[in-house]
């Protein structure tokens, strides 16, 4: 009879536990569009300031998370090409719907290769040139390495089919020494033959959130080897770019059969 009532104690103890925990969690949930348009906005940033708790859109535009936080709190919406919106929830009555408005962000992207702090493009003390996410995404190349081809400045030497190298300044060569490449400020140079085998032990399209090049002299940052330049692959955020993603890429040989 005593264990039975002592279990019957336990059991409402942990429903009661269980009952608390689920009224301190906050359901957010809501759906982002572009407001000129009004088509939804895939991928959309969605974060509560001050915290790490967020998530991104869906195919759908819709994004949804828990959160222990109290009301009222701030979310903040933000991605690359749109304005970012700040938006004070003192209540959730019902989903949120956001319009994100579009912005010109020529003069207003971070970098960080400069100074290896965050400060403005504009501001940087050395000429810098930027990649980002959504140019790499309209790049016609077979690869976002080979967007590198089209900024200002820099020559691309194809030595085999996934071994590319860049230059700046000149005195290019196969294997350029003058010329280093970073993935998010960690030389990427191959271990044993001491140049960048262009970007065959660097990050994939899927995982590249921009791209920095410096086309001058880095030296007095980065050492003697980017003396002819540099470029810095930053890498997305677990943070910022929740979930999963997939990348394949197929390709197509002997269309018309005639080398068979």
């Amino acid at each position: 009879m005593k264990k039975t009532i002592i279990l019957t104690l336990i059991l409402h103890f942990v429903i009661f536990l269980s009952i608390n925990a689920q009224e301190n969690i906050i359901q957010i949930s809501g759906k982002i569009s572009d407001k000129d348009t009004k088509e939804v906005l895939i991928g959309v940033s969605v974060l509560v300031q001050g915290t790490v708790s967020g998530t991104t859109t869906n195919n759908k535009g819709e994004f949804l998370f828990r959160t222990k936080i109290k009301f009222p709190f701030v979310l903040q919406f933000s991605s690359v090409g749109y304005k970012t919106t700040v938006v004070e929830v003192n209540s959730l009555s019902n989903k949120l719907n956001i319009e994100l408005v579009t912005q010109s962000i020529l003069g207003q992207e971070i970098v960080v290769t400069a100074s290896r702090v965050e400060e403005n493009i504009l501001k940087s003390p050395v000429a810098i040139d930027k990649l980002d996410i959504r140019a790499i995404k309209q790049s016609a190349g077979g690869s976002f390495y080979d967007a590198l081809e089209n900024v200002k400045g820099v020559q691309m030497i194809t030595s085999s089919l996934t071994f590319k190298v860049p230059n700046t300044r000149g005195f290019n060569i196969p294997n350029n020494f003058r010329f280093m490449q970073l993935v998010d400020g960690v030389d990427m140079q191959a271990a044993t033959l001491g140049v960048p085998l262009g970007n065959a032990i660097g990050p994939t399209e899927l995982d590249i959130e921009s791209v920095e090049i410096t086309p001058g002299a880095a030296s007095a940052l980065y050492g003697m080897n980017a003396i002819n330049g540099l470029s810095n692959l930053q890498t997305k955020s677990p943070f910022r770019y929740q979930g999963l993603s997939l990348y394949q890429r197929t390709g197509v040989n002997h269309v018309d059969g005639k080398d068979l």
